[in-house]
């Protein structure tokens, strides 16, 4: 405090100083004149300092002046000092809404993880909790994966025998034969394991239409492929040649990374799929075979 008070008290010493001496300045000069006499100056009155009063007015016109300048120089810094404020407050603001909408990504993508992952849980707790009776030879209970490997050796037998069994055969023939093939295997309806496979179809439709950039993307759909089986994929690969809804998903979708590409699949897997539905260099190389021969 006494510090701030010695300062204080020095500012408004050196004003006093300035006003006094601005008041007593004629009496001041007139003495320093009278003085000065030994260089030959007889002034004796106030009068005589008429010439030397014009130059003290010059002199309060270049004080003057140099005050204006001041004034100007002054308002010049304020006036950089506002822009420079300006530019600092929309770096600040730029940088506070690129924040906030990283924030904003941030949130999007733990709630989309959070969509993501708890669907899959269901999708598993849902397979594991599937059961089939089979009919023959001993009403043998099957789980999900032992009842799409029967129905796919089903699938595989056909192909073995003739890979062009199905060339002949129209969508509907095709479903028909599988309902058929159901019914002739189990006893319950094969229903809660087709609607299983349209929980696929969600967790697709959800990573599509996040906000997700494509690697993040890519690597939903990657960690969703590895989450299958082979014998999942095999099954998807037949049943979605005839049920359009889950086909549409799956077109350039790239899930069937463990469909190995055999001479039997050729046919139908050129005649009801896309080439962007697999993930593996011996399908698409089929497929741009195909489309050499077969030019549009």
């Amino acid at each position: 405090m006494g510090a701030i008070f010695r300062s204080k008290l020095k500012y408004v010493l050196i004003i006093l100083f300035i006003f006094l001496v601005w008041v007593y300045f004629p009496f001041i000069f007139m003495n320093l004149m009278n003085w000065m006499g030994w260089l030959g100056t007889d002034l004796k009155g106030y009068g005589e300092f008429g010439a030397i009063g014009d130059i003290y007015g010059s002199l309060n016109t270049f004080i003057s002046s140099i005050a204006l300048c001041a004034v100007a120089y002054s308002t010049w810094l304020q006036v950089t000092s506002l822009k420079e404020t300006r530019e600092i407050n929309a770096k600040q603001l730029k940088l506070a809404q690129h924040s906030h909408e990283e924030q904003v990504k941030e949130s999007r993508n733990a709630i989309f993880a959070n969509q993501f992952y708890s669907l899959l849980n269901y999708k598993k707790d849902k397979f594991n909790s599937l059961e089939f009776e089979k009919r023959k030879p001993s009403n043998e209970k099957l789980k999900a994966l032992a009842a799409i490997q029967t129905l796919n050796h089903m699938f595989n037998l056909y192909l073995d025998v003739d890979p062009a069994y199905y060339d002949k055969y129209e969508v509907e023939q095709i479903h028909q034969e599988f309902m058929e093939a159901c019914e002739n295997l189990f006893f319950e309806s094969i229903s809660p394991l087709i609607s299983y496979f349209y929980l696929y179809k969600n967790l697709i439709n959800l990573i599509n239409k996040s906000d997700l950039n494509p690697k993040e993307k890519a690597l939903y759909i990657d960690i969703l492929s590895n989450s299958m089986f082979q014998e999942e994929q095999l099954f998807i690969f037949w049943i979605s040649a005839f049920l359009p809804d889950l086909k549409s998903s799956f077109d350039n979708s790239l899930l069937l990374n463990q469909l190995v590409y055999q001479e039997k699949y050729k046919n139908y897997g050129l005649r009801f799929h896309h080439k962007r539905t697999f993930r593996t260099k011996s399908w698409y190389q089929a497929f741009e075979e195909h489309e050499k021969q077969n030019p549009a």
